[in-house]
């Protein structure tokens, strides 16, 4: 069930990525050829801007469900299996409380922000630019929430992701070598 639920909201994440990039993509085109034809339009430097935090956001919200933000997972593998279990977790619960302060002071923020605009775009406030902080932090606290189960037992089992990974890739290389080499040889 936490499986479905994560690739149910990983696959939404990665539609709203998609759709921020292609618009930002649009918009730098359009841009771009209306300054060339000498009506630059008003509002580009805002709105890229403004997309571009937004995909900044997602895209690490994206991170946090593969897993893939910075950590030091040699450090917590390299230890006794129950520290190990244990300083995952702490860090676990380190990330959550950073994103869940993060969330309510960015929250905090629209209040203020609603009262203010972009200045190109008048109707567009800022607290619907700035909102993306407190909902991004939330589905980061969701991620991390969702993918802790997986991290406990990385942290349990002695698994370093990373490395992992890293000897995945060398083996799926080498097989690759091993076939290609097999295929010249009987030329």
């Amino acid at each position: 069930m936490i499986a479905m639920i994560e690739r149910i909201l990983l696959r939404a994440i990665e539609t709203v990525c998609l759709l921020l990039l292609v618009i930002l993509a649009v918009s730098v085109v359009y841009s771009t050829t209306m300054r060339y034809l000498g009506a630059s339009p008003a509002w580009y430097d805002e709105i890229a801007s403004v997309l571009l935090a937004w995909l900044t956001y997602f895209g690490a919200a994206y991170a946090v469900f593969l897993r893939q933000h910075m950590g030091f997972s040699g450090i917590v593998t390299a230890l006794p299996k129950p520290l190990a279990v244990a300083l995952a977790l702490f860090s676990e619960l380190l990330v959550i409380t950073y994103f869940a302060v993060v969330a309510w002071y960015g929250n905090a923020v629209l209040a203020v922000a609603k009262w203010d605009s972009l200045l190109s775009l008048r109707w567009m406030t800022l607290d619907i630019v700035q909102s993306v902080i407190p909902i991004a932090s939330v589905i980061m606290i969701i991620g991390t929430v969702l993918t802790l189960p997986r991290a406990l037992r990385f942290a349990a089992e002695g698994i370093d992701p990373e490395h992992a990974e890293i000897e995945q890739a060398i083996a799926e290389a080498e097989a690759e070598n091993s076939a290609m080499a097999d295929k010249e040889g009987a030329k």
